[in-house]
């Protein structure tokens, strides 16, 4: 049993416990060319999305013939679905690892749209003490919100907005019932819903499918008072449309930790939109607990491999 590792967040505790589980058959590489030289002759590779570039899947598809399993630290996988693997690995992300960081970080957005942090920064910079937006603040427990994408992430984002009183409606591929939402609806229905709402929080995996998946038509369909809160991916929202829509008004706010480019470009407009929060991509970061629920997820399904057991956390492709 040989894994290939590469990891950033969590890797202490991640080297610990394979450590503890298979010993020195636990590799660890620190770039690509480690990793492909290592791959010849492994099981399984554990490795955040980023790290699986089109050089890596090469290796994977014609120089690791015994690799039968990737696990990976993150739960986007856009860039292992952009390169492909071959039909004998079982791919399986980081499930819930990192839910209850990721939605909460998704309520203080939505509670800092709602409540217009922005505009009350912007004023504390200026020494003005105007209380003028105080008439458009808004709260989860007065609004229908809809969560687009409705995974570990998203069902945890129903619960607590749910918890603060809010109604949830989840936009999913099939819209089947899920006991953390009010209403499910299918993707297809979405612009049914979009009128009905006072946020937007989206949390859906990346792909061709959901690529500026928010754009202006979308925007034009929500109420003015509406904000938008982005924690999945950059590319999900049209930034040329959001910026549009903020600058014009069409909704009341957004607050994202995700951009398209990313990082966003220091010249970017949609650095300077009105009534816009943005945090670098650090979502799912909540310190050394982050780490622990990881490696408890990814050593879990080590020992499934091992046994011969059904893996957790697979993703089709």
């Amino acid at each position: 049993m040989k894994v290939v590792l590469n990891a950033s967040l969590g890797k202490a505790q991640l080297q610990k416990r394979f450590a503890e589980a298979i010993a020195d058959q636990a590799v660890w590489v620190d770039d690509a060319d480690g990793a492909i030289a290592e791959l010849q002759s492994a099981d399984a590779l554990v490795c955040q999305d980023g790290f699986f570039s089109e050089k890596i899947a090469e290796a994977v598809r014609h120089g690791a013939p015994k690799l039968r399993w990737i696990q990976l630290t993150t739960a986007g996988y856009d860039h292992v679905k952009r390169h492909g693997v071959p039909p004998r690995i079982t791919l399986c992300n980081a499930g819930e690892a990192y839910a209850p960081a990721v939605a909460t970080h998704a309520l203080a957005l939505l509670l800092a749209a709602q409540r217009r942090v922005a505009t009350a920064l912007t004023q504390q910079q200026r020494h003005a003490w105007d209380r003028g937006f105080a008439t458009q603040l808004t709260t989860p427990g007065s609004s229908t919100v809809v969560v687009i994408g409705f995974g570990p992430i998203g069902r945890e984002i129903g619960r607590l907005v749910r918890a603060f009183g809010g109604r949830v409606i989840a936009v999913t591929r099939r819209g089947r019932r899920d006991p953390n939402a009010d209403e499910v609806v299918p993707v297809a229905r979405l612009h049914d819903v979009l009128p009905r709402v006072e946020a937007i929080v989206i949390a859906a995996p990346y792909d061709e499918t959901t690529h500026h998946l928010i754009g202006e038509r979308e925007f034009a369909a929500c109420r003015k008072t509406a904000v938008l809160v982005n924690i999945a991916r950059g590319g999900i929202v049209d930034p040329r449309a959001l910026e549009a829509a903020l600058r014009a008004g069409t909704i009341a706010g957004a607050a994202i930790d995700v951009t398209e480019p990313e990082p966003l470009p220091a010249d970017d407009p949609l650095w300077n939109a009105p009534n816009l929060i943005i945090t670098p991509h650090c979502a799912g970061a909540c310190g050394p607990i982050a780490g622990e629920r990881l490696a408890d997820l990814a050593c879990d399904n080590l020992a499934r491999f091992i046994d011969g057991t059904p893996l957790m956390h697979v993703v089709a492709l």
